[in-house]
This record gives structure tokens, sequence and C-alpha cells, in this order.
């Protein structure tokens, strides 16, 4: 099954005369996750709209299961008004696949191309804030923050350890790194460096890691936007010592795999070295795991970090995201 079905609406962001409303897509993957897609379809029909920054959205919705599962969920907010929809089936299990199913199947004329994920849903004035942050710095690409929002009664340490909380910026402020999770870039100079997310990391994670630090060695200038908040659902099966170490693991061998795949031989010996620093640092910072959760946490980050960058030099390409995988 490979489909692609788009519900049209005539409604356009009005601004002020002379003002020529930017084309946006935001791009969203989703698989078998039906109450989440639907929130966050939900949630982005009530975007803020500035006289000043006025544009035409439409949400781009990738299935990534075969069968589509997602298709009536979609469609019924395709007529709400609020935005154009695309809906198309990627068969290709695996999410560099779909991104870059996202990414062709934006509508032409894109001006700028987002991506959120299907456990996300964004403030309502995040839009907003993201092409507030771009017109004010001139950014190429705005990455913003993301919120975790735990279960009920989650695991004491984990919270206090910190160990789902991601690094924050100052508003405005250039930063190295982005990834898919709440970022706007500029669409025509991605699509005119011809990059793609690495389907050889099919199962890995971490295309997206690669993908924009690839972009940022080519020159695109990313600015932090602070306002641009996005709220992430933290599963309960996600907070288990298992599913914590396993992830930091991943982490550390991403980066690995991305430097034998596009790395040249100086980086691959300088990531194994960091790597193996790493261990050595955290083995020795352990035993703060007895009295700090964060500071616990911190060593355990370290070892398993650079443990996964040692093994993944060495070749092994953890697969946290093959099919059947725990997540």
């Amino acid at each position: 099954m490979n489909q692609q079905e788009t519900f049209p609406h005539s409604s356009v962001g009005a601004g002020q005369a002379g003002v020529s409303p930017l084309k946006i897509a935001v791009g969203v993957l989703t698989y078998r996750r039906l109450d989440g897609i639907a929130k966050l379809l939900d949630v982005m029909t009530r975007q803020v709209r500035h006289p000043d920054r006025p544009y035409h959205l439409t949400m781009v919705i990738v299935d990534n299961d075969a069968t589509g599962s997602a298709k009536a969920t979609v469609e019924g907010f395709g007529q709400t008004g609020a935005y154009d929809m695309i809906y198309v089936v990627e068969p290709n299990q695996g999410i560099p696949f779909a991104r870059n199913r996202a990414l062709d199947s934006a509508p032409p004329g894109t001006d700028l191309f987002c991506f959120l994920d299907d456990d996300e849903w964004p403030v309502d004035g995040w839009l907003d804030a993201m092409l507030e942050t771009r017109e004010k710095t001139r950014a190429d690409c705005v990455y913003g923050p993301v919120q975790p929002v735990y279960p009920e009664n989650p695991p004491e340490y984990f919270i206090r350890a910190r160990v789902f909380e991601r690094k924050k910026n100052t508003d405005g402020q250039r930063i190295s790194y982005a990834a898919s999770n709440n970022v706007m870039f500029d669409y025509p100079l991605i699509r005119s460096w011809n990059l793609r997310f690495e389907e050889k990391m099919r199962f890995t994670g971490g295309t997206d890691y690669l993908f924009f630090n690839q972009a940022i060695r080519r020159g695109m200038q990313v600015f932090w936007a602070d306002k641009a908040l996005v709220y992430d659902i933290v599963p309960a099966n996600r907070m288990t010592w298992k599913w914590v170490l396993q992830r930091q693991y991943r982490l550390g061998n991403t980066f690995a795999v991305s430097e034998v795949l596009h790395g040249n031989l100086k980086r691959r010996i300088y990531r194994a070295a960091y790597g193996a620093t790493r261990v050595v640092l955290g083995l020795v910072m352990l035993p703060a795991i007895l009295i700090s959760p964060y500071w616990g946490m911190r060593a355990l980050t370290h070892v398993l970090r650079g443990a996964g960058m040692v093994n993944g030099i060495l070749g092994h390409a953890y697969q946290e995201y093959r099919p059947n995988a725990a997540h």
C-alpha cells in the first residue's frame, strides 16, 4: 500500500498589505499512535497567528504503518479549515524512510518545513514563536524546548535525576545542534543540498542528529526559540532502569555509527578516544549514585554513552527501533 491523499482548504493566514504569507509544512511521523496524532492535530487547529507574520500551513502526516491505520483519524482534521492536510503511507518501516517521505511530500513552493513527533503537542503560540525568532536572527533553522510530561506516580529517582529533561538555551542564542522533535528550517536550502536522512541507520535512531550535523557543517545557522515550547509524553514503560540505560548507550552508539558512515579516519579516532575517556570519567564519578540522583545519573551517562561510542566505532550498531523492540 502506498497512498497519498490531500485535504485542502481555502483559509490562508491574512497579513498586512504587502506581506505575503509564508508556506509552511509541518511533518509528523506516526505509527499506531492514534490518540497522540489526534491530540497534536487538534492543538494545531489553535495556533495563534500574528498579523505581521502570516503563513499558509500544511500538515504532512506520514503513516509508517503499511495498513494505513491513522487514515480515518487524520481525515477528520483535514476538514477543519485550520490548515491543509497531506496524508501519506510510507510502507518501508523505519524512521529515516518516513522522515524522507515527509520531506518529499511537502507541497510545491514550501518555504519552511517543521518536524514534530506524534507523542508531542505544542503551545498555541508555537509556530509564531518560531517565526519570530527566525525574523529576529535571520536563522536558517530554529530549534525549541521540549518539556517532559510524566505519568502518574513516576519513579522519584528519575525525576530528581532529570533523566528526561533536555538541554535549554537562552532565547535567540545561536546553537550547534538540532533534532526533529521541535524544529523549523529553510526548506529550499535543505533541498538545494540534497540532504537526506540516512536510511542505512534504519532502526538505530539518531538520523536527525546526523542530518542536522551535516547541515550545520555546510553552514546552516541554528537559533534557539525559547517560547516555542512543545510538550512530550513520557510513557510509564520508559521509566525503568533498563530503558534509561539502554537509551544512554544508544545515544553514544548513534554518534559513532554516524562517524563510521560519514566521518573520516581522524573523526573516528577522535570519537573512539572521546568515548573511552567518558567511560573512565563515569567510573570515577560512579560512587555519586549513592548520594545524588543527578550526579549518579551523570556518571552512568558517561559510562554508557562512552561505551556506546567505542562499540559503535568497532562496528556494533544498536538497533533500538527494530520491529518488536521495547520502547
